[in-house]
């Protein structure tokens, strides 16, 4: 599996660099308006959708064909893709992280509470987006998966729309529930654990 994970990193690794300039505009716009917030999620998303990039260049290669020969097992291979995505939102916390604080501490914007929420929610949003994309690229591929992704994406304004006027109450009801938001991330793993089984499970009927 180690060998799969160090495979996808070198796949990705030139449009990484090419990432790099998207922050200057983001740090720009974070430093200006002192929040450093912006540029945690913008990193943390920009580096983890690269697990995707990297499930595309695989089928672009037909490197499942040649992958499926191999003595690895095909639940490693499923497997080889979240511990990337995972990895990616390690590196993406060590490169924010130090900038969010920074910003924070010469704008003197800092509250601890928030801050603690803010980081929690992100973290789990980011966990439930991985678990999300993963499954439709492995089950439709590159092409069909943006298409399902985007149906997917009507979803939630239609509930909204249908729910609307009990929206509030449950803006009211998750508010009260601030203080239990250091659950959010475990609840996020536990969720893509949920996901690494679908996916393995949708990889094993697939034919290469």
């Amino acid at each position: 599996m180690t060998a799969l994970l160090v495979k996808d990193l070198m796949t990705i690794q030139r449009q990484l660099k090419t990432k790099v300039l998207y922050l200057l505009p983001i740090l720009f716009i974070s430093n200006v308006f002192g929040q450093g917030y912006f540029i945690f999620p913008f990193i943390l998303f920009l580096l983890i959708i690269q697990a995707v990039t990297a499930l595309t260049y695989d089928e672009l290669c037909d490197f499942d064909k040649y992958a499926n020969t191999l003595p690895i097992s095909k639940s490693e291979i499923v497997l080889s893709k979240y511990m990337l995505g995972l990895f990616l939102m390690f590196i993406a916390l060590i490169i924010a992280l130090p900038i969010v604080l920074i910003i924070n501490h010469f704008t003197n914007n800092w509250e601890t509470a928030n801050y603690f929420l803010t980081f929690n929610l992100i973290i789990a949003a980011a966990l439930c987006m991985l678990a999300l994309l993963l499954p439709i690229y492995i089950k439709f591929g590159s092409i069909k998966g943006r298409f399902v992704l985007i149906f997917l994406c009507f979803i939630p304004g239609l509930l909204i729309g249908l729910f609307d006027k009990y929206f509030a109450n449950i803006l009211l009801v998750v508010s009260k529930l601030q203080h239990l938001s250091y659950l959010a991330p475990f609840i996020g793993l536990f969720i893509l654990w949920l996901s690494s089984l679908i996916s393995t499970a949708i990889y094993k009927r697939k034919e290469f």
